[in-house]
């Protein structure tokens, strides 16, 4: 799906990361986990997709990098999609890495790697191996890369967020009293899977508007629970499309109409909206969350975390938080989601979508309204 420039520019940039920092090799350890920042430098440099395990990718500042797969199928799948040409077998992943360290002549100097993404087991035996070698985390340098979206990833997220968006349709057309959370779920990651979807990440939560016993939201992965006339049903329609993760967060009331859950919707939707007002270049993430609080306490709502998250091929690269001074710029793409409680905060609502920092402000990928719909 990407280019052989978008593949050349990855390449060129890890090397420039190599150089400057006086890098002699640079370790990429990947595993398929849907988690932070770091489980997606692997992907993202070599752009293949892990099927199970771990891959490892060493890369070089003056050669071509190497792939290890831990497995045939793994290997043969890499040699097909991903930006490396030269992938190997190794069974263990990282007596491969190691053999190929040696034969490189590298047993001093500075070699970069994700400690986050290596186990204790993996960094011990390095540094048993390599007791001159300085090993060096390179996550940081990666990341930079990373949050700056070229227009071939700007145009993934914009694919994946339309498999949102159909999957709440499809939704829309089951929910109603008796159907199950799982049942409601498989339509919306079948819409997904049938148009393009690599995997879906799903959580739901049905529950009766404000909660008894409940401080929050009770979201988590599908069950056997069905629903009832008078709930909410909250559901986080998360698709990742050729690596790319978007996400909208809807809620659906089901039965008569729910005027808590209505005026609490509206202040949900404003806030996002107050927000946005600051979503924008030059712009911190801090910025977005203090314009959203202000505006949900003149209304004597509470904001609270979760508030959303920066995406791409990890799920979630970074929290949006009053704490996170991140600079928007051109590329950046961010679910905001904000969770707003009720006046005593015991209930909260949960709302949101996925956008993109433009030149001159930002792009909404997904084309659902923001109507809270009866069901």
């Amino acid at each position: 799906m990407f280019s052989a420039a978008e593949k050349e520019a990855r390449h060129k940039a890890i090397r420039s990361i190599m150089i400057d920092q006086g890098l002699k090799a640079l370790l990429f350890v990947g595993d398929t986990n849907v988690g932070p920042s770091f489980c997606g430098d692997l992907r993202y440099y070599s752009n293949n997709r892990l099927v199970f395990y771990r891959q490892v990718v060493v890369a070089f500042p003056d050669a071509d990098p190497v792939l290890f797969a831990w497995s045939e199928v793994q290997r043969m799948a890499a040699l097909k999609v991903s930006f490396i040409s030269d992938c190997r077998l190794g069974e263990d992943l990282l007596a491969a890495a190691i053999k190929l360290l040696r034969e490189r002549g590298i047993a001093t100097g500075r070699v970069g790697i994700s400690l986050d993404a290596v186990s204790a087991a993996w960094y011990k035996q390095l540094v048993a191996e390599f007791p001159e070698v300085e090993w060096v985390e390179a996550h940081d340098h990666i990341m930079k890369l990373r949050v700056q979206r070229s227009p071939e990833e700007a145009e993934m997220f914009r694919r994946g967020a339309l498999l949102g968006d159909g999957g709440f349709e499809a939704a829309l057309k089951v929910i109603r009293p008796g159907v199950t959370e799982y049942e409601i779920v498989a339509e919306i990651e079948h819409f997904a899977r049938a148009h393009g979807a690599e995997e879906h990440f799903s959580l739901i939560g049905t529950v009766k508007f404000p909660f008894e016993g409940l401080d929050r939201f009770p979201m988590s992965c599908p069950s056997n629970k069905r629903v009832e006339a008078g709930e909410l049903v909250l559901m986080e329609i998360t698709p990742r499309y050729e690596g790319y993760w978007t996400q909208i967060v809807r809620v659906v009331n089901v039965g008569a109409p729910n005027p808590v859950a209505e005026k609490i919707h509206k202040v949900c939707v404003e806030a996002i909206r107050k927000g946005l007002e600051e979503f924008k270049p030059g712009k911190r993430i801090s910025d977005v969350v203090k314009a959203m609080d202000s505006y949900v306490s003149s209304t004597g709502y509470l904001l609270k975390p979760p508030l959303g998250h920066i995406c791409g091929v990890d799920l979630l690269e970074d929290r949006v938080s009053p704490k996170n001074d991140m600079v928007l710029t051109p590329g950046t793409m961010v679910v905001i989601h904000p969770a707003i409680f009720l006046p005593d905060g015991k209930s909260n609502f949960f709302w949101g979508e996925t956008y993109l920092v433009t030149q001159d402000g930002y792009e909404r990928l997904h084309k659902t309204g923001d109507e809270l719909h009866n069901a």
